[in-house]
């Protein structure tokens, strides 16, 4: 049987992007052909490269940059027209769309070639927008992910609250496949490269060492967690990340003894850091329109690595938390909040040691990535059950 033909598209140019990664390679495994195109907007990466055996074509002719507003909305669709174009070359079985900014060129090439559609929504995207549109066009684009979602056969999401709300819209089916890293990445590690780790980081004996890895991006809550952690005896904090507040973060930084910003930290060597610390903070402004639909990465990180979580009541974040007894929630994030747990966790051992090992046999039992891919493949056999399995030679 010949291999089914995956264009996967998405409108970053794949650092990698990780969700799209464990996806791709998931699919690859099971005998996919699959190809992602992708938006390099500053033509910083290879045009064409592979990525065990998944095929990456960038788009570089176009170019853009970041946050920029409704200026995106002039440029995109020049992005969107050479994404159809490229898919037309190879003709895809199944289109997959990352997020809403590429599901109008997924439609057109449905449309087109007679592709099954995927429609992958990281998270909110219209929400995670108001961060940075004017109310009215965060409100244009939900009208029209609306509109676009009609046309997919299959709806993925991270977040089980985000798939509640597609289904209470009328979609089905929509399949909830949460961020979860492999189990291995923590498995493998060796209990003395985390030491040697917690020794570079600087951490001495009995210091209890907090962590925040992701995006810095303006609805984490990060400048009151370095002000928490100043003045506070045996307590250092690591934060890792970039983003639009990166210098309100460095600036807060320098003027805290006990914290450091080390940068944007590549995926491989994220279970490592994360595997060296004590706790991992996470917590998402309450205010924001898209924290409920959130689905950290860090959490299912945390958990694989036995490491309790400080965050707060929001979404799958708070709500897995709560289910399954790994970390601690805050009623209102602020600084004597954030004090008061960081002091509880670090008074208290074995209760940091019991929120861990709970929240490692819930990533053993359901989160991590296996338990996703098996979701996934499901999804896809369904989508042209005439052809069968792929072949997987």
């Amino acid at each position: 049987m010949p291999h089914l033909q995956v264009t996967m598209l998405l409108s970053n140019p794949y650092r990698p992007d990780i969700r799209v990664q464990r996806e791709a390679h998931s699919l690859q495994t099971l005998g996919y052909a699959v190809k992602i195109i992708g938006w390099d907007r500053q033509a910083e990466l290879p045009a064409l490269e592979e990525d065990r055996g998944v095929t990456i074509q960038r788009i570089q002719h176009i170019r853009s940059q970041y946050y920029a507003g409704m200026r995106q909305g002039l440029i995109i669709p020049r992005f969107w027209d050479a994404a159809v174009r490229l898919s037309e070359q190879n003709a895809p079985d199944i289109v997959h769309c990352h997020d809403l900014d590429t599901l109008y060129a997924g439609v057109r090439i449905k449309h087109r070639l007679g592709s099954r559609l995927v429609y992958d929504a990281h998270e909110h995207y219209p929400a995670m927008m108001s961060l940075y549109l004017p109310a009215f066009f965060v409100r244009w684009l939900e009208r029209l992910e609306k509109q676009l979602m009609r046309q997919a056969d299959v709806v993925f999401t991270a977040s089980s609250v985000l798939a509640e709300r597609y289904r209470n819209q009328g979609y089905e089916p929509v399949i909830v496949l949460p961020n979860a890293p492999e189990l291995d990445l923590y498995d493998t590690l060796d209990e003395l490269k985390i030491t040697q780790k917690r020794q570079e980081l600087g951490g001495k004996q009995g210091e209890l060492l907090i962590g925040y890895v992701g995006g810095l991006t303006r609805n984490r809550v990060l400048l009151p967690l370095i002000d928490a952690v100043n003045g506070l005896e045996g307590v250092r904090l690591y934060i890792w990340g970039d983003g639009i507040q990166r210098s309100e973060v460095e600036k807060a930084v320098r003027q805290t003894p006990q914290a450091s910003y080390l940068g944007w930290l590549p995926y491989n060597q994220v279970p490592l850091c994360v595997s060296a610390l004590d706790v991992l903070f996470y917590a998402i402004q309450p205010d924001y329109p898209g924290a409920v639909f959130n689905a950290p990465n860090a959490l299912a990180h945390a958990m694989s690595a036995g490491k309790p979580v400080i965050a707060n009541q929001v979404g799958d974040l708070g709500n897995i938390i709560q289910q399954e007894h790994c970390g601690l929630l805050l009623e209102k994030v602020t600084l004597p909040s954030i004090r008061d747990a960081i002091r509880a966790l670090q008074n208290d051992p074995q209760q940091r040691q019991g929120l861990g090992l709970a929240g490692r046999a819930a990533a053993v039992r359901k989160y991590h990535w296996a338990h996703s891919a098996t979701s996934l493949a499901e999804a896809y056999a369904a989508l042209l059950p005439s052809q069968g399995q792929p072949s997987v030679w």
